[in-house]
């Protein structure tokens, strides 16, 4: 079952009843056959009314509106709009910090718990302070933190590359602040960092879904040339962290710039992004639910469809072949699944779309077909890499052998560690899946800084 978070109504507010006030932050879970997806309340209590929002980290949703905060003696409800009908909670007060019940979404319902966090009047300390950078890059401006640590003279100076998708400085992940997190240890272990805004994010300018695998890399450049021209700074060595995606950029960036002496491959691909695609949606897919045939032909046909759009040809062709296999799939649903989409032709006319639209914009254009392994080939610079054994994005079966590959042919010095129990941002994991973000701890498995930190220092 699938929360559909899609239409925000307007804030109202509720009568306060004189017992004890439900407002704070609650936080819990919605037991749904057996998977937990986390819920989080934010109830405020003024002028004698409450009023309140709702967040669903696992699907991408915050700050939902409540549409109703209702409180009768020890039973609370809670309502929001999901896009396709309201989804209720129906709970019991059972202390000043606990409240159980049932959570209702057409004709299902599952129990769920909160609990209230408690408060604290201790500032919460920011991770990664520095100064703030406003670098000219070409026709855009890429805004970023540089972080330096007390005795930063002839300091290594790390530049941080986020993965695929727009992120923040921070890379942060349903409130992992990934290079954050990174910048603090750094900063600890005497060395320098940047970490900054892709396009369109933060104080950072330009269009990121326009973003070439060229321009990315400009970026990179860009910030290399103005911390080499920084009068009051001066580093011993440049280092690239590049994370999943971000690694492609880096890899490009490293091959290309002789100021980078140093790269660091993390969570990142050996093999173009037609073939990391292809692995998910078979992962996606699972097991059981389509015969293996059916899958292969859509991701067949997915791949001819992209080729369309990449050579502009016969896409129209491809779109429609494209949609007869999907439309067929989704026929092909158990009726409990089917019944969730009320109407299929328009659910795959969208769904086409939207993929007809990111296979054609330019940043994914120029990556389907790059092939990531041919730039390590031609490096001379020392290779840390770095995978999760957990990993579902960027697994290591898929990419490692081509990246060691490629290091192998290029004669240069790396080192290849696995953290077997991490996900794709190497926390410690359970299935490793998306959806287990969101409730894992705001933290790297263990080792995982130690390993990057120690590497730099020693290579």
């Amino acid at each position: 079952m699938r929360l559909l978070a899609i239409t925000i109504l307007s804030l109202f507010c509720f009568s306060v009843n004189a017992q004890t006030s439900i407002s704070g932050d609650w936080e819990g879970a919605i037991n749904i056959q057996g998977q937990q997806l986390k819920v989080v309340f934010h109830i405020e209590a003024e002028s004698g009314s409450y009023s309140g929002k709702l967040d669903i980290p696992q699907q991408g949703a915050m700050g939902l509106n409540l549409t109703r905060i209702e409180q009768k003696e020890d039973s609370v409800f809670f309502t929001f709009f999901t896009g396709q009908g309201n989804g209720d909670f129906e709970g019991v007060l059972e202390s000043d910090s606990l409240i159980t019940g049932m959570y209702k979404q057409g004709m299902s319902a599952f129990p769920f718990e909160l609990e209230k966090q408690s408060s604290s009047d201790e500032p919460e300390k920011i991770l990664g302070e520095g100064k703030e950078l406003i670098i000219p890059a070409g026709a855009v401006e890429i805004a970023g933190t540089l972080v330096t640590p007390k005795n930063s003279e002839n300091s290594p100076f790390v530049i941080m590359i986020s993965g695929s998708g727009a992120q923040d400085r921070n890379s942060d992940v349903f409130g992992f602040k990934i290079f954050a997190e990174m910048a603090e240890h750094l900063k600890q272990h005497g060395i320098s960092s940047f970490r900054y805004d892709d396009r369109q994010i933060g104080r950072s300018t330009g269009t990121f879904s326009d973003a070439t695998l060229n321009m990315l890399a400009s970026d990179v450049n860009a910030i290399i040339d103005y911390l080499n021209d920084l009068e009051k700074e001066s580093f011993s060595e440049i280092i690239l962290i590049g994370h999943s995606q971000g690694g492609v950029v880096a890899g490009k960036v490293a091959d290309e710039n002789q100021e980078v002496d140093k790269l660091i491959l993390m969570a990142s691909t050996g093999v173009s992004l037609k073939e990391v695609l292809r692995s998910q949606v078979k992962q996606a897919y699972g097991e059981g639910v389509h015969p293996d045939h059916a899958v292969e032909k859509e991701i067949t046909l997915r791949e001819e469809l992209m080729v369309a759009i990449r050579d502009d040809e016969n896409v129209e062709i491809a779109r429609q072949n494209y949609m007869d296999q999907y439309r067929s799939m989704i026929e092909s649903l158990p009726e409990s699944q089917k019944a969730g989409i009320p109407d299929i032709d328009a659910f795959v006319n969208q769904q086409v779309d939207q993929l007809v639209a990111v296979y054609g914009s330019p940043q994914v254009k120029s990556l389907l077909f790059y092939d990531p392994a041919e730039d390590l080939k031609e490096l001379d610079i020392p290779v840390l890499v770095l995978f999760g054994g957990k990993d579902t994005q960027v697994t290591e079966e898929l990419n490692r052998k081509p990246i060691e590959s490629a290091l192998e042919k290029a004669g240069v010095s790396y080192e290849m560690e696995v953290f077997p129990n991490a996900n794709h941002l190497f926390q410690q994991a359970e299935s490793g899946q998306v959806s287990e973000y969101a409730l894992l701890e705001k933290e790297f498995v263990d080792g995982f800084l130690g390993k990057i930190t120690e590497w730099i220092k020693n290579n």
